[in-house]
């Protein structure tokens, strides 16, 4: 088994062939989306097939390495044409690679798109399992604190906590935080990852991120006393993301 708390240079499937199987107790992944928004995209993938074949090779890799007990949290956008992540949470179900559990979407407040269509301001990721056994610690929300992110003014309401809906507006997006600003497109707030960590994970688990992007889950793992094993094939990526989780 590879040392846990390790961060790779490399490329997510060929690592994911040295893990060994039913190892891993929670695994976020944040891949490439496809022909949602130019520089989300990276340019990888030819067509919608194409992208829908190396998810489905990266994905079953997933299911091999992870838990019976396991979690798999895939993040993906919600585009217009050709509806790419929903095309991949059919093929999830039809092959059933995964138990999809749910839906979430996490709503940005800046939105992003062309002058002739409404602005996209969503994130969505698929809840993922391997059966009917597994760790979901009840997350509850904090409304004083979603009034602050979300710049409202006013008193607090009486019922300041209550269970997380599949729509996640009490977190802003790590843009408005000068502190988490960076130089990676799609970097998840802190909030956010800490959230998923929380919910999805106990302390002392593993957890996987194959495409580390900004290093924002390894940090939270860090920070949540679990162990991690990390990839990030871009090496500038790799890089600014090390010193990065050192200085944050």
């Amino acid at each position: 088994m590879i040392d846990s708390k390790t961060f790779h240079n490399t490329d997510a499937i060929s690592f994911m062939k040295k893990l060994d199987s039913n190892s891993i107790d929670l695994i976020i992944a944040d891949p490439p989306y496809f022909e949602i928004c130019g520089e989300f995209d990276f340019g990888i993938f030819k067509n919608v097939n194409e992208y829908l074949q190396w998810s489905k090779t990266w994905l079953l890799e997933s299911k091999r390495i992870l838990k019976e007990s396991g979690t798999l949290i895939l993040w993906g956008g919600v585009g217009i044409k050709p509806l790419s992540f929903a095309r991949l949470a059919i093929m999830i179900e039809d092959n059933k690679l995964f138990k999809i559990k749910n839906w979430v979407t996490q709503r940005n407040t800046r939105g992003r798109g062309s002058k002739k269509n409404y602005m996209s301001a969503r994130e969505d990721f698929l809840f993922l399992t391997k059966s009917e056994n597994y760790t979901f610690n009840i997350p509850y929300s904090n409304e004083k604190s979603l009034r602050k992110d979300l710049g409202a003014n006013g008193k607090p309401r009486k019922n300041t906590h209550k269970r997380i809906s599949n729509v996640w507006i009490d977190i802003a997006e790590a843009s408005q935080s000068s502190k988490e600003r960076c130089f990676h497109p799609t970097i998840k707030a802190q909030k956010l990852c800490d959230r998923i960590i929380q919910t999805h994970s106990n302390v002392g688990d593993l957890i996987f991120i194959p495409f580390a992007g900004a290093g924002s889950e390894i940090i939270s793992a860090i920070r949540n006393n679990r162990f991690y094993i990390a990839t990030e094939i871009n090496k500038e990526y790799y890089e600014k993301s090390l010193k990065r989780i050192v200085n944050f």
